[in-house]
C-alpha cells in the first residue's frame, strides 16, 4: 500500500515538474521577441507647480520593432503634437520628424549621426548592476548610472536582450547598453522623466511605420530644436 501511495505522488510530483518547466518555457518568461509594440508609461520629475507645461506633455510613449526596424513615437496636447524618430538600420537611415498644429518637419541623417528628442547626458558612467526585475513580463539586467563625475549613483535602468534590435539605444543618451531598455530615466527637452514599460505586445507592424509620412519638409536638426523652443 505504500508503494502504491508513493507512485500516486510520485506521478503528481512529476506532474508538477512538467508545468514548472513549460511555465519557464513560455514566452511570459523567456520573453523571445523581434516584431510588436511597447508602451511606455512616462512620469515627468518635475512638479507642475513648478512646470505647468508638464500637465500638457505625453504621459505615453510607443515603441515599434520589426525586422531590425523601430519607430518611438509621442503624442501630446490631444494629438497637436506628434514627435517620432525612426531607426531603419540596415539602410544606415535615421530619421526624425515633428508635428506641430499645421507645421510638419522632418530631419534626416545616418545611423551615427545625431539623436533628437531626448538630451544627451554629458558626463555619464554605466555599472554594471546585480538588481534583477522583469518588467511587463521580460526579464531585465540592469545598469546602475553616476552623472557629473559623482559618486552617488542617480538612477539604474533595465534592459532586456529578448527583445531582438541591433543597437537599440541609438536614439536616446544610453547607447553602449546592448539590449532594449524596459525602464530608464533620460531629460526631454530639459525636464527629466521616468519611463517604464506597461505593456508588450507580439504583433505584425506594418512596413509604412518606419516611413516618414507625406506632407513633411525637409529641414536641420537646429531648425526643429528652435520650433519645439518657441513651444517650450
Amino acid at each position: 500500500m505504500l508503494f502504491k501511495m508513493f507512485e500516486k505522488h510520485k506521478v503528481v510530483f512529476y506532474f508538477f515538474i512538467l508545468l514548472l518547466f513549460a511555465s519557464c518555457n513560455s514566452s511570459t518568461f523567456s520573453g523571445k521577441m523581434d516584431e510588436g509594440t511597447i508602451e511606455y508609461d512616462m512620469e515627468y520629475l518635475q512638479d507642475e507647480k513648478e512646470n505647468p507645461l508638464i500637465s500638457l506633455l505625453p504621459t505615453t510613449m510607443i515603441l515599434k520593432i520589426k525586422d531590425n526596424n523601430s519607430i518611438q513615437k509621442i503624442e501630446g496636447w490631444m494629438g497637436v503634437f506628434q514627435m517620432a524618430g525612426i531607426a531603419r538600420r540596415n539602410e544606415n537611415y535615421k530619421a526624425a520628424y515633428l508635428k506641430i498644429m499645421g507645421e510638419k518637419y522632418v530631419f534626416e541623417t545616418t545611423m551615427d549621426g545625431p539623436a533628437f528628442g531626448f538630451d544627451e547626458y554629458k558626463k555619464m558612467k554605466l555599472v554594471p548592476s546585480d538588481s534583477v526585475k522583469v518588467i511587463a513580463g521580460y526579464k531585465c539586467k540592469a545598469y546602475d548610472v553616476y552623472l557629473n563625475d559623482s559618486t552617488a549613483k542617480a538612477f539604474t535602468v533595465y534592459y532586456t536582450t529578448d527583445i531582438k534590435l541591433d543597437n537599440p539605444n541609438c536614439n536616446n543618451p544610453f547607447h553602449e547598453i546592448d539590449g532594449v531598455l524596459l525602464e530608464y530615466q533620460m531629460k526631454f527637452q530639459r525636464i527629466p522623466v521616468h519611463l517604464k514599460a506597461k505593456k508588450i505586445v507580439k504583433e505584425e507592424i506594418s512596413d509604412d511605420e518606419f516611413i516618414v509620412p507625406d506632407g513633411y519638409q525637409k529641414v536641420s536638426k537646429e531648425k526643429i530644436q528652435e520650433v519645439i523652443n518657441n513651444l517650450m
